[in-house]
């Protein structure tokens, strides 16, 4: 019979530990991993959902002259900002105060018919969103031709007035 001694054991009980470890950080790093996909991936869906919401609705109302609703949409979390952009009206340097982008966008001669989007978000959205033809009520005094509206704790809340051939887009009355 072979006995081991104390040293021995005392090795083997590392050996175990140090694997036991391991196993525990490589459940952890993957773990993590998968579930910070499984968030990622979620947003992506909601983002996607708004969106197909946002053109849905705007497109809905548009052709029911008079028709006015006031919605509220869901966004993921990290968005600020929106900015409805009507590219019939005259480029108007003062949307540059709310979103860059947008002002870029808008004044190297974008309109309805040529441009990819005239939804924009701040932080930019990975995904352009054109809504069907917009007009806009400015919010403050000198603000003709888009609508920019904060977005409060994941919601956005908007006016639409369909008016035959557009949709009047605007911050609901309160």
């Amino acid at each position: 019979m072979v006995t081991l001694g104390k040293k021995g054991l005392g090795v083997g009980q590392v050996f175990v530990y140090i694997v036991a470890a391991l196993t525990f950080a490589l459940i952890m790093i993957f773990g993590y991993k998968i579930i910070n996909d499984f968030i990622n991936r979620g947003e992506e869906v909601q983002f996607l959902q708004f969106k197909n919401d946002l053109e849905a609705s705007i497109k809905k109302i548009y052709s029911e002259y008079g028709s006015v609703r006031e919605e509220t949409f869901r966004l993921p979390s990290g968005f600020d900002q929106i900015c409805f952009v009507d590219f019939t009206s005259p480029y108007n340097q003062k949307l540059c105060e709310y979103d860059a982008v947008a002002c870029n966008f808008w004044k190297s001669g974008g309109d309805y018919s040529s441009t990819a989007e005239n939804v924009f978000l701040k932080p930019a959205a990975a995904q352009q969103i054109k809504v069907f033809m917009i007009h806009t009520t400015p919010a403050h005094e000198g603000e003709d031709g888009f609508l920019c509206v904060p977005i409060v704790q994941g919601n956005l809340m908007i006016r639409l007035e369909g008016k035959g051939d557009s949709t009047l887009v605007s911050l609901p009355e309160s």
